[in-house]
């Protein structure tokens, strides 16, 4: 069976030992499922940045006062103004995992919830996705927000790097003891949201990696700053060069491998569907001898992907603020 990732080597989620094994592990208990779900086990060449990426979800998602529930449907709504259908998937699951399968099936399929408990997380969490979108009133508002930051990064890295359809709703799936009918666990996590943010952020915008060059980080912060979540005009999921055209206007003035890995990452931050097998292969064959590998091509997403929640941040966050959530800079609304 061909790998599900675009990686030049089958993903081993046990492959580091035991640490891999217990966060896989921890992953699946977390979301009631059999296995941990695809979007994290895509990060398992990257150990730091899969680390990173769990803490903060089990602070913003899984640990918490917010309801569990309320928070899958604000990472659901998330998942489906993204595009994310990896991600929705998983959260849809989930909720059928806790005694929700009626829930589920809605999210899954695009529909309303008839519960308005249940209605205005799933559309506060899709409204975050949409520049000038105006916010359902929110009781949990800054769990709420956290939940969707992460989820906003991890939906452009699944979207940009898993292949293939993901499989109609059905199993393997369980209900563990944890996951109760009714409702999803909370309780207060042993990390604040705004430090496992903070450290997400440090691990993705890695200010030391080699194939993350002066230029290519100021045209992505650029570019993603003047076009907002989504590129000017056609489709965010077509391939068809012309709905490509405000890619190659933004690589205008680059040279050598910083054009490639500037691609990769505007992709991965503002039209994840439309990366493609090519575009990770031209970036393989002009990166410098040993940043060529699947670690690096998660550095390079993940970069993409948080400066595009940093972009989410400066939107939705309330200010005034020193320093958002992530332990970014704070940012003009526009």
């Amino acid at each position: 069976m061909p790998s599900p990732f675009r990686f030049t080597s089958p993903v081993d989620p046990t492959a580091e030992g035991g640490r891999r094994t217990a966060v896989q592990r921890e992953l699946a208990r977390a979301f009631g499922l059999s296995s941990a779900p695809a979007e994290f086990r895509l990060l398992s060449p990257a150990p730091a940045l899969l680390d990173a990426t769990w803490v903060a979800v089990r602070a913003c998602l899984v640990t918490g006062r917010a309801p569990r529930t309320a928070r899958e449907l604000v990472a659901a709504g998330v998942a489906r103004a993204n595009r994310c259908a990896p991600c929705l998937h998983t959260h849809a699951r989930t909720l059928r995992a806790a005694g929700h399968p009626a829930l589920a099936r809605t999210v899954r399929t695009g529909g309303t919830p008839d519960d308005a408990a249940h209605a205005e997380p799933l559309a506060w969490g899709a409204a975050t996705a949409t520049p000038g979108a105006a916010l359902p009133a929110a009781d949990h508002l800054p769990e709420y927000l956290a939940t969707a930051l992460v989820c906003h990064f991890l939906n452009r890295l699944a979207g940009a790097l898993l292949t293939g359809r993901v499989p109609r709703f059905g199993p393997p799936w369980r209900r563990p003891a944890r996951l109760p009918a009714g409702d999803l666990p909370g309780g207060a996590g042993a990390t604040p949201p705004r430090t496992a943010l903070a450290a997400l952020r440090a691990v993705a915008m890695d200010a030391d990696h080699p194939a993350l060059t002066d230029a290519v980080r100021a045209r992505v912060r650029t570019t993603v700053a003047e076009h907002g979540l989504r590129p000017p005009g056609g489709e965010p999921t077509s391939r068809h060069p012309a709905a490509r055209s405000w890619l190659y206007d933004a690589l205008t003035g680059l040279r050598g491998a910083d054009r490639p890995a500037a691609a990769l990452a505007l992709l991965t931050a503002l039209a994840p569907d439309q990366l493609a097998a090519a575009d990770v292969e031209f970036w393989r064959s002009t990166a410098p001898v040993g940043i060529s590998g699947d670690a690096d091509l998660l550095r390079l997403a993940a970069f993409g992907a948080h400066t595009a929640v940093d972009r989410v941040e400066a939107r939705l966050a309330p200010p005034p603020r020193a320093r958002t959530l992530t332990g970014g800079p704070e940012q003009p609304h526009p």
